[in-house]
């Protein structure tokens, strides 16, 4: 089912040309990837992106998103820039991004971090394996949720909190503050590295702290791909989008009401198509803060 077309706006119109040129170098290099979440749901539904939707999901097979890295840092375009999240100090996040260089896009945590500023992006998640034991699966899925989660209190600073609740349980977490930054991302990489998605008959989104519920097996679901319209180009959707789709939203063809149809990451953000993040990474080090149209309240 697809709708009468809506004007992109001007952060959806930028982001489909990362994905163009992204989707060139994907293509010429032969790597699988597949369009997930809501990027899914607005190709199958709407023929592009969700009307109200601000961002583009892509999954990579963990041997391909391997390769994605490496060949991305030498074949983006100068405008363009790969970063692995996981690289970033204060950045809890497994995915990778390539973002528009001469834009800005800051995220309400990110705020207060110059170093984690960015432009417009799309995000980039590795799909992995799991054991094929149903009880190891389930320690497995229980495991990496817990190094996750300490990842994120390892690498999340005091100065980032706004919540006195969120606070206290960052200094009863404090011991944590000890290891390297490094420490559960690669605690992390050694565990998920031990379940190559090929080899094993379900994948999960590594990267969900829902990964449980989000099994699925990997031939039915991603043992091909859909290409569907998009926008004005084309998208590869999972071979069984549907089930896909419904493992992780249920009903996905009946649109939300109303007031749900939200940009849920650009109406907490700060977004500036015309300024490249840099301009303001220059003002924040310089001023010790933010210039104030660009503080965002906490929700």
């Amino acid at each position: 089912m697809t709708e009468e077309k809506h004007t992109l706006t001007p952060l959806q119109g930028i982001i489909l040309n990362i994905y163009k040129e992204v989707k060139q170098i994907l293509d010429r290099h032969g790597l699988r990837y597949f369009a997930i979440g809501g990027t899914c749901i607005g190709a199958v539904r709407h023929g592009g992106f969700i009307p109200w939707d601000d961002d583009l999901d892509i999954a990579l097979p963990d041997v391909d998103f391997k390769k994605f890295l490496e060949i991305a840092q030498r074949e983006l375009p100068s405008n363009l820039k790969l970063i692995k999240s996981y690289d970033r100090r204060h950045c809890a996040s497994l995915e990778a991004k390539v973002f528009d260089c001469s834009t800005t896009f800051i995220e309400e945590p990110e705020r207060r971090n110059p170093e984690l500023f960015k432009g417009v992006f799309i995000d980039f998640f590795p799909l992995g394996g799991t054991p094929e034991d149903e009880k190891q699966r389930d320690k497995f899925c229980k495991k990496l949720v817990m190094y996750k989660r300490f990842n994120e209190k390892r690498r999340c600073r005091l100065s980032d909190l706004s919540r006195t609740r969120s606070k206290v349980m960052w200094f009863a977490v404090l011991p944590l503050k000890l290891l390297p930054y490094r420490f559960w991302t690669n605690k992390i990489h050694k565990m998920t590295d031990k379940y190559p998605f090929d080899a094993h008959t379900y994948t999960a989104h590594l990267w969900d702290s829902k990964l449980r519920q989000f099994l699925m097996e990997r031939e039915e679901i991603y043992g091909g791909y859909t290409e569907l319209p998009f926008e004005d180009t084309v998208i590869r959707c999972p071979k069984n989008f549907d089930k896909h789709l419904r493992i992780i939203f249920g009903d996905y063809m009946t649109l939300p009401p109303e007031e749900e149809r939200r940009a849920h990451h650009a109406e907490k953000s700060f977004v500036d198509t015309e300024k490249p993040y840099t301009y303001y990474q220059d003002h924040y080090r310089k001023h010790g803060t933010l210039k104030k149209e660009l503080v965002c309240s906490p929700k």
